[in-house]
Formats: structure tokens, C-alpha cells, sequence
């Protein structure tokens, strides 16, 4: 073939090269000849699935999926103030890989009572320790000789394998043991022969339940055995002889109760 003849079909060529890329028919991603294969990525395989199957989900790093992987919940526990708790938080994530005790809601560095690496087994302190925790591997924490400023909130954060975190806000009540209340009594006199006695429950605590007994039984309130408002005061008008006998007052919280001692009252009259 000739000079001429070659110039004459190689613009015929590149004219059709042109034609194809602008159709979106590019050479490189034309269909592979019959009996050859495709190659295609992993990736690109699932997605491709993924949107036949659902056009609204996407491929790997969704930030739906991303957050999936974080969970939170609550929980409570009580103590008696001088008394110890254990703050047991049952572990659903997988393969535990380290985990951190923090006072407070926040996970703040700050506030770190201690922090586990189980690739290492080490545990480390943080600012916020008192020196009366006890941190276990399995992420549970007792505290010993608990008080009143123990009460709020406590954060436990597990990292678990797959990128999963769980974290728990742990709510401590701590409640005072209410002191062992007693008994005086006060007799007055209404008119010439009325009288009446009144009773009253002593007790250096706020905030508690009071509860009356005679002869070790709970006591019966009638119209002439009332109560005043606060219920720390019994009164008995008018006063029979039917009213002799012991007398006891408990105080209670929702922690824990004291009775005072017994009080024999002894009446004359009536």
C-alpha cells in the first residue's frame, strides 16, 4: 500500500475512535470479547446490590450504619450510707477490648475513675478516684464506705471489637441510716375532768415515715387517738384507761427503719 493509500484510511480510524468515546462507548470499558471475563471490585459488586435490592441504602462508611454501632442505657443502684456497692453493668458487646469509669454523664477525661486495656491487663487511675473503688476486668465497680456525696451519676464506656461502644449512666442513691428515735410525753388537762396526753416521736432525721405501735402492735387510730400533721405527735384526748400500756414510734426511710424503746404509759384516770 502506497503513502497516499495509508494518509487516505488513517483519518477514517481516529474519526471513529472520536465517534465512540463521545457516545460513551470508551475502548477501555467497551463489552470484553465473547469467552473473556469481567473483573469488577468487591465493593462495586455489593453496592450494585445493594441498590437493586434498595435504591435508599448506600455502601460501607453510611453514617447510619457508623452510628448503629454506639448504644446507650441507664441504670439505678442504692446503698446505705457506710455500706458498699457493687455497680454490675452486663456487657453486650463482643469481644471486650478496653473500657473506662467516669464520674459524671460525660465521658471527660477529667473525670476518670479508671481506665482497662485488655490487650495489655492494665488498669489505670484516674483524677477522679477516691481510693475506695474496687474496678474488676469484667467492667463491673464496687465502691466501699459510701456516703452521701457518692450519690449521681457514674459513665461506663466499653469498646468492643467491630467498632462497637456501649455506653451506660449508672444513677447512685445513697441513703442515710436513720437514727434510733424516743419517746416524751406531755399530759395536759382540758377542763375539769378531761385530759389529754400527748406523745411525741424524736428524731434528729428529715424526711422520714413515722409509725405509731401499742403492746408491739401497730396502733389503731380512733377519734380520740389522732395524729398531727407531721405524724411525729400522738395525741390521746380524752384519755381512758383503756390507753395504759407500751408505746413505740419508728422512723423509716426508704432505706432503713428504727423503733424507739419501749414506753410504758400508766393512767389513772378515766
Amino acid at each position: 500500500m502506497g503513502k497516499e493509500e495509508a494518509g487516505k484510511h488513517r483519518p477514517q480510524q481516529e474519526e471513529g475512535l472520536t465517534q465512540s468515546t463521545a457516545l460513551g462507548r470508551d475502548p477501555a470499558h467497551s463489552p470484553a470479547p465473547w469467552g473473556a471475563e469481567t473483573m469488577e471490585s468487591p465493593s462495586l459488586l455489593l453496592c450494585k446490590g445493594l441498590l437493586l435490592t434498595a435504591s435508599l441504602l448506600t455502601c460501607w462508611n453510611s453514617p447510619a450504619v457508623v452510628a448503629a454501632l454506639r448504644s446507650t442505657k441507664e441504670m439505678r443502684f442504692s446503698a446505705a450510707e457506710g455500706g458498699r456497692v457493687l455497680l454490675s453493668v452486663p456487657v453486650q458487646a463482643e469481644n471486650l477490648l478496653s473500657f473506662h469509669w467516669y464520674k459524671g454523664k460525660e465521658e471527660d477525661q477529667g473525670f476518670t475513675i479508671a481506665r482497662y486495656e485488655k490487650d495489655t491487663d492494665l488498669l489505670k487511675l484516674g483524677n477522679a478516684t477516691s481510693g475506695r473503688e474496687e474496678v474488676y476486668k469484667d467492667g463491673s465497680m464496687m465502691l466501699q464506705d459510701v456516703t452521701q456525696e457518692d450519690t449521681g451519676i457514674y459513665t461506663l464506656e466499653i469498646f468492643g471489637a467491630h467498632d462497637h461502644i456501649e455506653i451506660t449512666h449508672v444513677y447512685l442513691q445513697v441513703y442515710k441510716i436513720v437514727t434510733k428515735p424516743y419517746l416524751q410525753v406531755n399530759h395536759t388537762r382540758v377542763g375539769r375532768r378531761r385530759s389529754a396526753t400527748i406523745l411525741t416521736c424524736v428524731s434528729p432525721d428529715t424526711g422520714v415515715d413515722v409509725n405509731w405501735f401499742f403492746n408491739y402492735k401497730p396502733l389503731n387510730l380512733t377519734e380520740r387517738t389522732t395524729l398531727s400533721p407531721e405524724e411525729h405527735k400522738l395525741i390521746i384526748s380524752p384519755v381512758w384507761r383503756a390507753d395504759t400500756g407500751i408505746y413505740q414510734c419508728e422512723v423509716s426511710n426508704f432505706f432503713s427503719s428504727r423503733k424507739s424503746g419501749p414506753l410504758f404509759l400508766v393512767l389513772a384516770y378515766g
